[in-house]
């Protein structure tokens, strides 16, 4: 009855109708101890820069207070608690990107009264909402046995075939879901202008945001007003339809960001043999996980990243101070733009992590902002209008050898 939820990488979605089932975040959320700690300890805040910061804008709803419990009481008996508990809290977070697995438990408590209107209502949003992306769930929806009262009804078979197009045609799609979002500005009227190389500007996103909606919406006018060309790769682990994920737990950002920036950097090659690239004028902007992911690839690639404009993440896992001595002979500046009430990113141990970064020859600056973090076109267009020309204070060349 408890359903776990699981995230499913590209490896999954391609062999998954061979019956092979691998996942490089095949884990439980409920008890999942690495990240749920660290993220309500002390009343849902997460305790600051450690190794987990970088993740710490991941969301579910089984993280809110009382979902747990809700489902427990489904499974034991007390069906009509714990369905009140669950419609509260999808009133209380509609925004949650795997909302469907209260939708499913919903969905069982229905059934196991024998409502089945509501219950199949309740699996239709689940369904819709993306609960058969994993196959050990697809499972649950023809073995669990609280479902047993649905699948005589006639509505059941074309809800499971509806389950079965999805993974299909996510599967049919994958390389395109997760292609880079690539945009560049029209010719000017100037023939001169026209053969300029561009600058650029890549743009990691958040958890569970899909990165060309994203960066068209809050990114892109900021480049067609300044004549940037856009470079918005996508997070390769699928949380629901279009929802995608750079990293899932705690552990996952130390031993993946490496693979992911190599990743980024090959197809950012194939972009540069196809649009006329300034060198000298590449820049990475990101947000929340995209952010601690952008920190990495600006501090590992200082010889061709001019510097970065990050926004309310992590930044950065302590542990990685090999990145320190190597990134600060260099002299790249980055940006990190910040909200003051930032619930999961705590502005206090940032400022102690950024001094602490410039005392070891970093030039990393943050910029505290008002508010809680949320985002529009104007804010960013302000914030990159603001930081890049600090950014570009620095020349762009490349260190000298020592003793020379």
């Amino acid at each position: 009855m408890v359903t776990r939820n699981r995230r499913t990488d590209a490896g999954t979605i391609r062999r998954q109708f061979r019956h092979t089932v691998r996942s490089s975040a095949n884990r439980s959320r409920i008890g999942m101890p690495a990240i749920v700690a660290l993220v309500m300890a002390f009343g849902g805040v997460a305790r600051g820069q450690d190794d987990a910061a970088p993740v710490n804008d991941f969301t579910s709803i089984e993280q809110r207070p009382g979902y747990v419990e809700a489902v427990r009481q489904i499974a034991t008996g007390e069906e009509r608690a714990g369905l009140a508990t669950l419609e509260k809290l999808a009133t209380d977070f509609p925004a949650d990107p795997d909302l469907f697995l209260l939708h499913y438990n919903a969905a069982c408590g229905r059934a196991r009264l024998k409502e089945l209107d509501a219950a199949f209502d309740q699996l239709d949003l689940a369904v819709t909402g993306g609960y058969p992306i994993h196959p050990l769930r697809r499972e649950k929806l023809d073995h669990d046995p609280d479902l047993a009262p649905l699948r005589a009804d006639p509505r059941f078979a074309p809800l499971r075939e509806r389950a079965r197009a999805m993974v299909e045609a996510i599967a049919g799609s994958w390389d395109q879901l997760i292609a880079p979002y690539e945009w560049v500005p029209p010719p000017p009227d100037d023939p001169a202008k026209a053969k300029e190389p561009l600058p650029l500007l890549i743009v990691l996103h958040p958890y569970a945001e899909e990165r060309a909606e994203y960066a068209h919406r809050l990114f892109e006018p900021f480049c067609a007003q300044h004549r940037f060309a856009l470079f918005a790769p996508g997070g390769r682990q699928i949380v629901a339809p279009d929802r995608f994920a750079w990293f899932g737990a705690a552990g996952e950002f130390i031993n993946g960001f490496r693979w992911e920036q190599r990743e980024i950097v090959k197809a950012l090659d194939e972009f540069k043999k196809r649009v006329a690239i300034d060198p000298a004028r590449i820049y990475v902007a990101g947000v929340g996980q995209g952010a601690g992911l952008g920190f990495a690839i600006a501090m590992r690639n200082p010889q061709w990243v001019r510097g970065a404009v990050l926004f309310h993440g992590g930044y950065a896992p302590v542990s990685l101070r090999d990145w320190n001595e190597a990134a600060a002979q260099w002299g790249r500046r980055v940006a990190w733009v910040h909200g003051e009430s930032v619930a999961r990113y705590p502005l206090a141990p940032l400022e102690a992590y950024a001094a602490q970064l410039q005392s070891q020859g970093l030039a990393v600056r943050l910029f505290p902002q008002p508010g809680d973090g949320a985002l529009s076109a104007t804010a960013v267009a302000a914030a990159l209008a603001e930081r890049l020309p600090w950014i570009d204070e620095v020349p762009f060349e490349r260190p000298k050898p020592a003793g020379r």
